[in-house]
């Protein structure tokens, strides 16, 4: 650390120099002149240049913010203030602060301000360092810091990512060989599918990558190009609200959140610059860079951007470039606006900073994704294509002129028309865009595409399509729309191949010779591959904490295949196998596809065509068991024929397409801090603010039986639950004011009718979704307490709490024993199935049990984005044996330990009630195919294993099919792994952009031989 350039910028401020000091040696009252010497130096940069100076105003005025930094024990209080185009360096903190760091200790204060930033948040996410107040104002803070520092920062990643490249080749050991993977083109004839209409070849083996030239070139410029920042969208809402006013209009009323919206959105869309990429099919695009750019949400996520402008094109992760004018256009303009407009400070604003609030921001226990977006839904793009965008505007003038329509009803619904309009406009100017270059482009067949699509944007989202491509285009238009008013994170196309297939067979039925037929498959593989592409013309803004907290995620789009219809029948058709041909030929991370199977109505053939697909990709898509998933929606309050048309959102989690504000992602819940705080008498061990309830400490014998155990881990987890809930319904609130949606509601069944916004409660159907992560460890430390502490009296509770708290340092017998007696879920054992079926129903029952703010219910699901990396980072040692730092199980997947047999595995995960697992789960499982195997034999074999695990009653299963070598050679070679693409709990990635932890976990999981 100590060749840090920041430490050598300290070292010059200190009188003295430091001398060789590091942060261990570095006296307190040193710390705090080298912190006050820093302050003063930069206050100073902005005092003499005016370059800077000019930093500390915005078209609205001054840029006002006062952060502090202090240590816990108050031992150091220093605080920096921005006012009235100044800066000015105090040696005590207001109390009228902003915001405020708190270190553990000196060290950590001097760790922070030496270490690069990557490192930096790692002491953020160690809870080394806690923040309190307005989180946008430390960003403040760090913009303007990083502008005097930029230059040290930037050496200062550099550093770092050649520190990271080094870590990641020793973790990797030497250069393994690759194993031989069996043929990539299976020989053996798929028989037609009953639900297949046109399709002779299911696989379509007549068209590959190399027969779309323009397709193979957008595909590799998407994996060639760094995305860049967009500042379109928040510029011109921010233009439009400073104009015509937010909270209050300009005649000085105040102003319905819901009409403002309405009326924003449709300038936002008729203002937006209408791009057609060069050489596409699809008009539009989702920013204003291309080929990809990043979207600004500066009331949710975007202001925690603003200290990293400067050098998120330097971060050794997901960087993306920041052009000068994005960067005066965000800090002149947008951000400051936006300064109290965000979901996390009108949150706190609202609601005082609560408990349920500071346990958020400490990432330990919970994350509320609200603080994000609520997108996870999917939108109903069936009455779109029925009715078309006017269609829908009729049936809302229609719900206007009924007599029970109140004032706010009325708002509600013009707000909705607005956004129609609003959609309309973008497509509008799309068409004159197209023609505009149609007449002036010199190739005749590009030409000719130019017009073509000029005349569809004429037509459509706004009438009802009439053509596959009319009725994709219209997808594409309305997709651009959702993200313009919601957050890119798990909004979801839902059904696309029973939405599409329609269109396919009338366009069919009009070729009648074989030529015209091949041809038009030719253009149906090459515009869904297109769509395909342009869902990743955008890319998630993820602040560099994201990457430790989210690694490698990308917006998450679920679309969905197969299953059965609303009236139950077989769902497969066609279409079902163009997207499954376009997936395996693009083996993109996004879509996140998934598969549903039902054994009672889909064919074999589609199973093995799906298990095909996730062999020659290694990883896409999701396969869902219809059978298990249908159960535990069951009793819900949802229609049977509903039920039947689930479809995926996100990750993997089922939504009622076009009916349901499910917000299936609502809470990333840590299971395991439940189970350290019911050892430790409800304190958590990383955080001093939660406190739980007490329940008894283990070490003093407090529980004197097992079950007496159990109450004091379901009182801590219901506490931790009730606090999750608490701040999910505050976020709630907030976005009803801040950013209801009126354009997705009126894509939503039962908002027109109850005349309501889907934030509001005006879906048919209402619910939340959670992710509990963690519970194999869970279920694996509660069988080992028990098993060896009240069954067999093996070792007492307090000597076995007295071995977690050392990290089984000293205790290696113990650890022994429990790896060789405790019953572990996965393994096969009957007591460690029933345990885990035990917490899993306790958890759901719980999240059942806490009011929902839309009416609704609470949904549990287990699987864990990659978020068990990051708990598991944050959390010790556990009585599994599991060693302090270690990663948790991805989702549901039982320990790599639990078993060597594939099937004991299958067995176990498959036993669980999945009326207990309403919101999903994500079984993960590394399979490589066997030396000697052929291809078909591959394919047929993972089948077999798919239909044994869905024959049990298992809900969901996905692969990895990379061996560890070739993980290991693309951690020690990323340039030559770039696409390698891998799968982790519930979305796609690709290995290379995952943090080190991450791509080490997926090396650990256990593999099978198949």
């Amino acid at each position: 650390m100590a060749n840090h350039p920041l430490f050598s910028l300290l070292a010059g401020l200190v009188p003295g120099g430091l001398s060789g000091a590091t942060p261990g040696t570095f006296s307190r009252v040193a710390a705090d002149r080298a912190l006050g010497l820093f302050l003063s130096f930069l206050c100073a940069q902005f005092r003499f240049r005016p370059g800077l100076s000019r930093r500390l105003r915005w078209e609205g005025g001054f840029i006002e913010a006062c952060v502090g930094f202090q240590t816990r024990d108050g031992s150091i209080h220093r605080a920096v203030r921005f006012s009235r185009g100044r800066a000015r360096a105090l040696s005590f903190i207001p109390e009228s602060a902003d915001a405020r760091l708190v270190f553990m200790t000196e060290k950590d204060l001097l760790r922070f301000f030496l270490s690069p930033p990557q490192e930096a948040l790692c002491l953020v996410l160690q809870n080394r360092v806690q923040a309190e107040g307005s989180l946008a104002h430390l960003q403040v803070f760090g913009f303007l810091s990083s502008l005097v520092l930029a230059r040290i920062q930037k050496r200062a990643l550099a550093l770092s990512r050649e520190k990271e490249e080094q870590a990641r080749k020793a973790d990797a050991g030497p250069v393994a060989p690759v194993r031989r993977s069996p043929p990539s083109r299976p020989g053996f004839p798929l028989v037609p599918d009953p639900g297949v209409k046109h399709l002779s070849d299911l696989r379509l083996d007549d068209f590959g990558l190399c027969d779309f030239p323009r397709i193979r070139a957008r595909r590799e410029q998407l994996f060639s190009t760094i995305p860049e920042l967009c500042a379109e969208r928040p510029l011109l809402l921010t233009r439009y609200f400073r104009s015509n006013g937010f909270e209050l209009g300009p005649d000085g009323a105040p102003r319905n959140p819901e009409a403002r919206q309405g009326e924003a959105f449709a300038y936002l869309m008729a203002n937006r610059k209408p791009l057609i990429a060069p050489d596409d099919i699809l008009p539009g695009t989702t920013t204003a860079k291309l080929p990809a750019g990043v979207i600004i949400y500066p009331d949710a996520q975007g202001l925690l951007i603003w200290s990293e402008l400067l050098t998120a094109g330097d971060r050794p992760l997901n960087p993306f470039t920041v052009s000068r004018e994005t960067l005066d256009a965000l800090h002149h303009e947008v951000f400051p606006f936006w300064l109290s407009r965000n979901f996390w400070q009108r949150a706190r604003e609202k609601n005082g900073d609560r408990l349920s609030q500071r346990l958020n921001n400490r990432f330990a226990a919970y994350f509320v994704w609200k603080t994000v977006g609520i997108s996870h839904a999917i939108p109903d793009f069936a009455t779109a294509l029925a009715l078309g965008t006017r269609g829908i505007a009729e049936r809302i003038e229609e719900r206007l002129g009924l007599p029970d329509a109140s004032p706010d009803m009325r708002q509600s619904l013009f707000a909705m028309k607005m956004a129609l309009s609003g959609i309309e406009a973008y497509a509008r100017n799309l068409s004159r865009e197209a023609l505009r270059q149609a007449r002036t482009e010199g190739d005749p067949s590009r030409a000719a595409e130019l017009f073509r699509m000029a005349r569809v944007l004429y037509r459509v989202p706004a009438r009802p399509p009439e053509t596959l491509y009319e009725a994709v285009t219209a997808v594409w238009i309305l997709w651009i729309g959702l993200h313009m008013e919601n957050t890119n994170t798990g909004l979801s196309p839902g059904r696309l191949d029973v939405l599409l297939q329609p269109f396919f067979l009338r366009d069919m039925a009009e070729k009648r010779t074989p030529q015209k037929r091949k041809a038009y498959l030719r253009f149906a593989l090459e515009l869904i591959s297109s769509l395909m592409l342009r869902l990743n013309d955008h890319a998630p803004l993820v602040p560099d904490i994201g990457n430790h907290l989210f690694g490698g995620s990308s917006s998450d789009q679920a679309i969905t295949l197969g299953g059965v219809l609303p009236d139950g029948r077989d769902a497969v058709c066609d279409m079902t196998y163009l997207f499954l041909k376009v997936t395996e030929m693009l083996a993109l991370r996004d879509p996140n596809m998934n598969a549903r199977v039902d054994l009672a109505k889909n064919s074999d053939v589609y199973l093995r065509r799906l298990c095909e697909v996730n062999l020659s990709t290694a990883a896409t898509p999701s396969l869902h068991n219809d059978a298990a998933v249908l159960a535990s929606l069951c009793g819900r309050g949802i229609r049977k024929s509903h039920r039947n048309d689930w479809a995926a959102t996100g990750c993997v989690e089922p939504s009622i397409p076009g009916r349901h504000m499910g917000h299936t992602g609502s809470v990333l819940l840590n299971l395991v801090a439940a189970l350290e705080m019911a050892l430790q008498n409800g304190r958590h061990p990383l955080m001093d603010i939660c406190r739980g309830p007490a329940t008894g400490d283990p070490a003093l014998a407090a529980f004197p039986d097992f079950e007496s155990f159990f109450s004091a881990f379901s009182a801590q987890l219901s506490f931790l639950i009730k606090n999750a809930a608490e701040f999910n319904d505050a976020l709630a609130s907030v976005h009803a004011e801040l950013r209801p949606t009126p354009f997705f509601s009126a894509l939503c069944d039962g908002c027109v009718e109850k005349a309501a916004d889907a934030t509001r409660g005006g879906a048919l159907y209402n619910s939340s979704g959670t992710a509990n992560i963690g519970l194999a460890d869970v279920a694996d430390s509660l069988c080992a307490i028990q098993k060896l502490v009240y069954e067999e009296k093996a070792v007492s509770f307090s000597d076995l709490v007295a071995a977690v708290r050392a990290d089984f340092t000293g205790h290696e017998r113990l650890s022994a024993l429990i790896e060789r007696r405790a019953p572990r879920f996965g393994s096969g054992n009957p007591e460690a199935v029933h345990m885990a079926d035990r917490v899993a129903g306790l958890v759901n029952r719980l999240w059942d049990s806490v009011p929902h703010h839309r009416g609704g219910r609470y949904r549990a699901g287990f699987w864990s984005m990659s978020m068990h990396v990051a708990y598991g980072l944050l959390s010790g040692a556990l009585p599994s044996g599991r060693r302090a730092g270690q990663p948790f199980t991805p989702g549901l997947t039982p320990s790599p330990s639990a078993s060597r047999e594939f099937l004991a595995n299958l067995r176990d995960v498959a036993a669980l009630d999945p009326r207990n697992l309403p919101n999903n789960i994500a079984f993960n499982v590394r399979v490589t195919p066997s030396l000697e195997s052929t291809a078909d034999r591959t394919a047929e074999t993972l089948a077999a294993y798919v239909k044994a695990y869905f024959r049990m009653g298992g809900m969901q299963m996905q692969f990895n099919v990379a061996d560890a070598a070739t993980l290991k050679n693309a951690m020690i070679n990323p340039r030559d792994y770039q696409n390698l693409l891998v799968r982790i709990s519930g979305y796609n990635a690709y290995f290379t952009t995952l943090n080190r932890d991450m791509q080490l976990e997926l090396i650990r999981r256990a593999e099978y031989e198949i």
